[in-house]
């Protein structure tokens, strides 16, 4: 297998796993109807996937790192095949629903942790880099996909669930069949022996030295990445109940706004290539909020859509920017750890982000939405800037 087509299966497997997280979206009132759920327990299940995330992703950061990245890969991708399967034929309860997510949630975060890991490791700098910043387009390809799911409301919620939970298993074989990267080496650049770092970080920086803008660049990525999630996860609702458009329609429309997100990485990755730093980046997420009040305001549903894909592109433009920055905070052989750290302070945001909207909406109303986004990136932007910013000043050190 080339290390082209090598990267090509890890950000499919990347995709695979934020359709999980996503996949519920289109089918939202039919399952709410289904077990008795309101829009806030909804909300979780949607988020709940990202559980094991929240508290154990650095573990199987570490655990990956040391060479069996390539394993986690694979383990996860089956373990969302299977649980996605078990949900569609088994599941008769809302606790039994719940049961399947956390199931889900291992395969989610040992995808999203072994990922970046093994694209850290491609041997070809341009390539390396593209790969990185590709990264961060899984979670909204992920998304778009899963709200494409929406256009099968013929065969429900439960027919939908096992076509992610089939391309999964077939791209856990396409792992099986071929390491998809070498191993690096710890402590050595693969390519140039340690001298290829963007914005000049050092592989032999530890990560308890970078530790504390890791922790900045993953709590910045966690108040970020909640805004746009939840506005996914809301929107087909919002459209449903205040645009009365039906629920075919507002799921096609929620998935096109999902994808926009992949356009505002596909950006943030040409960019990267071409020198561009992540600071300039990460402020463009101040658009955001103001992007959400055209959401959750606007006038027609036209102008919803509108706001929302711009608002989504904006996403995916940050998100980009957080992946293709791990190597300027941690190095090749720290990118297993950081992935890890991003994903699990990440998840908590991902976690709380639709449960916490949903229950602003239905205390007070869409509205409540709006100063939500605003308390969210703007603390948001400013970790993401001091992360560059300490990770710059520790490299100046060494």
């Amino acid at each position: 297998m080339s290390e082209r087509a090598a990267v090509s299966v890890v950000l499919s497997a990347g995709v695979a796993a934020a359709v999980s997280l996503g996949k519920f979206s289109p089918f939202l009132d039919q399952v709410r109807d289904g077990f008795h759920l309101s829009l806030t327990g909804a909300g979780w299940l949607t988020s709940s996937v990202t559980v094991v995330a929240a508290v154990a992703a650095t573990t199987v950061g570490r655990w990956a790192g040391a060479g069996r990245s390539r394993s986690a890969l694979a383990l996860g991708l089956v373990t969302i095949g299977l649980s996605g399967l078990g949900t569609s034929v088994f599941a008769n309860a809302a606790w039994q629903l719940f049961l399947a997510r956390l199931l889900e949630a291992v395969g989610y975060v040992a995808i999203m942790v072994a990922g970046p890991a093994l694209l850290a490791q491609v041997l070809d700098v341009a390539l390396r880099k593209w790969a990185l910043a590709l990264w961060g387009m899984c979670i909204p390809a992920g998304l778009a996909a899963a709200a494409a799911g929406g256009l099968m409301t013929g065969v429900g919620w439960r027919g939908w669930l096992v076509v992610p939970a089939v391309a999964s298993l077939l791209l856990a074989a396409a792992v099986y069949r071929g390491a998809p990267l070498r191993a690096a080496v710890p402590g050595v650049d693969p390519v140039s022996g340690g001298a290829d770092f963007e914005e000049g970080a050092a592989e032999s920086e530890s990560t308890a030295r970078l530790g504390a803008p890791v922790w900045l660049l993953a709590s910045g990525f966690a108040l970020v990445s909640m805004v746009g999630l939840a506005v996914v996860t809301l929107l087909p609702a919002f459209l449903t109940s205040e645009q009365n458009l039906p629920r075919g329609r507002a799921g096609a429309l929620t998935s096109v706004v999902a994808a926009a997100s992949i356009v505002g990485s596909v950006v943030a990755g040409l960019l990267a290539q071409r020198g561009v730093r992540a600071q300039p980046l990460f402020v463009s997420a101040l658009l955001m909020p103001f992007l959400g009040a055209g959401v959750f305001l606007g006038p027609t549903w036209l102008a919803c859509f509108v706001a929302a894909g711009l608002l989504m592109i904006v996403n995916g433009i940050v998100v980009a920017a957080v992946f293709s920055a791990l190597p300027s905070v941690a190095g090749i052989s720290g990118a297993g750890m950081a992935a890890g750290m991003v994903t699990q302070i990440g998840s908590l945001g991902t976690l709380l982000g639709p449960p916490l909207f949903g229950a602003a909406k239905d205390l007070v109303g869409w509205w409540a939405t709006l100063p939500l986004m605003t308390v969210a990136v703007v603390p948001g932007l400013v970790a993401l800037l001091l992360a560059v910013r300490r990770s710059m000043a520790a490299t100046a050190e060494s």
